[in-house]
């Protein structure tokens, strides 16, 4: 045995047991911060964010750990309609399969090292189930959209 140890991809160097979980606000906001680090750091979503979403990041991720709050914690404090600022940025350009995953794989890439526990499990949960949920519904809308205006051609992304 030697004091080297081997670098083995996807495993951390922290035990899972000695890493936090989401059950709290300052884990969450770490959370939250880490992946928009990612987000923003990604040559295909920062663009998404900063130039199309045009968000404010002083006031976007308050937001968002508000969001993860109520998931998590059961706060009330988030209120807003997710879907209809996902369909307005939508509208100025689309929100495609690669976003999706990319999103997804940043996420999770996130927890993977840094969070683990039961409410760690939830947010990979939640995640997933928005992401899908989000996707299905503005590729249905923007199917819709292309048959109402007499388009029969659907284009697949």
């Amino acid at each position: 045995m030697t004091a080297v140890g081997y670098f083995r991809p996807g495993e951390s160097s922290a035990k899972d047991s000695e890493l936090p979980d989401l059950d709290c606000r300052e884990n969450i906001d770490a959370m939250v911060h880490g992946f928009y680090q990612r987000l923003l750091n990604d040559p295909v979503m920062a663009p998404v964010f900063l130039a199309v979403a045009g968000i404010d990041l002083q006031q976007h991720l308050p937001t968002i750990c508000q969001y993860w709050y109520k998931m998590l914690l059961g706060e009330q404090g988030y209120q807003r309609h997710m879907m209809a600022k996902h369909r307005a940025l939508d509208d100025r350009e689309s929100l495609t399969g690669e976003h999706h995953e990319r999103w997804l794989g940043h996420f999770m890439a996130n927890l993977d090292g840094n969070f683990h526990g039961p409410m760690t499990d939830r947010a990979r949960l939640i995640a997933q189930r928005v992401m899908n949920n989000l996707y299905s519904q503005l590729s249905a809308r923007r199917a819709s959209g292309f048959l109402e205006q007499g388009n029969d051609e659907v284009t697949h992304e």
